[in-house]
């Protein structure tokens, strides 16, 4: 027993020993995950004392400072001051390792925070400066360039296009704004539509530089958007006589989408006496927004989706879509294993070689926090398309992905992935 209890002194003594040994860098990654965001950049400002040379170091203190200004609750005492030391700490970690891609898309990424004030203050000046000043700094390569016009291409004239986040609205705003590509579409980044000032802004648009977007809210009610009180409801939405003609619809058709509450309490309710009572169950602002755009809009604007996107926030509405590539389009169908649920020609269009010179270029100027799934929306258009070549026995349609695949799209980033495709 005393024998046994000296080994567990040891291993104890061993592990602490071992603790001990963590680098600075590793506590603050530790405290980061523990969300103790301002203990972690304390523990990251020693360790940039200690080891000045560590690109790394700074990287992560522009990163945890980023979260913490933008991701977490509100930053008691924030002011551009807190920016512009976000900027010193990548510009640091970029005079270090000049190539590093992530310290470059988290670059754009504040630039994209200060961005989004220039909107809130109706100022087209700043939010052109900001953009400049993230393409300045490297934030958006030959391929994401690249990628973001092939993006606006997938869409139809005029439309309203719901984007995911940093990695697919950015470098299309940027696009807009700097290279007049597309400026028909409105951008509309889907995870900001619960903000009242972003629904108010793309309301009313700015100055010619942002498309407005048609929504029948007063300001007032825009400024007290909250959860709503929701149950599953079906709601009917107008389409265009367009839509009614391309997918066979009768004149009165009416697109149902079913709306589901998104948002749960523990407060039990009943609407009247006789209704047993139940868990109150709410619409959140986000779905409520998203409601209210394609309820005003989809009748005379086509709608898109970034396939990009967490589904968890369509409300349901991917199982109306039309895949297109890189996008997909809202329909007023139900779409899965019909005639509508790829749009090969818009696939074609996509993958032309043209469209992807630059593709090549990602494997040097990568960006790991986005590469991989701007990678695989290529990919998985070539398999689409290939697996519909397959049904049709176009051997000459196989033939030039493949060779397309080889000349452009087959990099060395992702060989499991790649391999699987030269396989298929």
């Amino acid at each position: 027993m005393r024998h046994t209890a000296l080994l567990f002194l040891f291993i104890g003594v061993s592990l602490n020993l071992f603790g001990q040994k963590q680098s600075l860098k590793e506590q603050a990654l530790d405290k980061f995950k523990k969300e103790h965001y301002s203990e972690a950049i304390l523990l990251l400002e020693q360790a940039a004392k200690e080891t000045p040379k560590d690109a790394e170091i700074f990287y992560y203190l522009g990163w945890f400072n980023h979260y913490r200004a933008y991701d977490s609750r509100p930053l008691s005492g924030y002011s551009f001051s807190y920016s512009e030391q976000i900027f010193k700490y990548l510009d640091k970690a970029l005079e270090i390792k000049p190539d590093y891609g992530d310290a470059k898309y988290f670059y754009g990424a504040e630039c994209s925070g200060n961005a989004f004030i220039a909107m809130q203050n109706n100022d087209a000046e700043k939010l052109r400066y900001f953009y400049k000043l993230a393409n300045d700094k490297g934030a958006y390569p030959a391929w994401l360039k690249e990628f973001g016009r092939n993006f606006l291409k997938s869409c139809d004239a005029n439309a309203i296009l719901f984007t995911g986040g940093n990695a697919d609205f950015d470098v299309c705003l940027y696009l807009q704004l700097h290279e007049n590509v597309r400026t028909d579409i409105t951008l509309v980044p889907i995870g900001n539509i619960d903000r009242p000032w972003y629904v108010k802004f793309i309301k009313t648009g700015l100055d010619g530089t942002i498309k407005k977007v048609v929504l029948n809210l007063t300001d007032q009610q825009i400024m007290d958007i909250h959860p709503f009180k929701w149950d599953t409801t079906m709601v009917s939405i107008k389409l265009s006589s367009e839509d009614k003609k391309q997918f066979g619809l009768s004149d009165n058709y009416l697109f149902q989408w079913q709306v589901e509450p998104d948002l749960f309490s523990e407060r039990m309710h009943s609407k009247i006496e006789s209704e047993k009572a139940k868990k109150r169950a709410y619409l959140s602002p986000q779905r409520s927004i998203l409601l209210q755009i394609v309820e005003d809009n989809f009748s005379h604007r086509p709608i898109y989706f970034s396939n990009f996107c967490s589904p968890t926030l369509f409300g349901g509405l991917n199982s109306f879509f039309q895949n297109c590539g890189l996008v997909s389009r809202l329909t007023p169908v139900l779409t899965k294993d019909t005639e509508f649920a790829f749009n090969y020609s818009k696939m074609e269009e996509l993958l032309q070689e043209q469209n992807v010179v630059n593709f090549k270029t990602l494997i040097n100027s990568s960006m790991p926090r986005i590469s991989g799934v701007i990678v695989s929306g290529y990919y998985n258009t070539l398999l689409n398309l290939s697996e519909k070549y397959d049904k049709t026995n176009d051997l000459k349609g196989k033939n030039y992905l493949k060779l397309l695949f080889e000349k452009h799209l087959k990099i060395g980033y992702d060989t499991e992935f790649e391999s699987e495709i030269q396989k298929k």
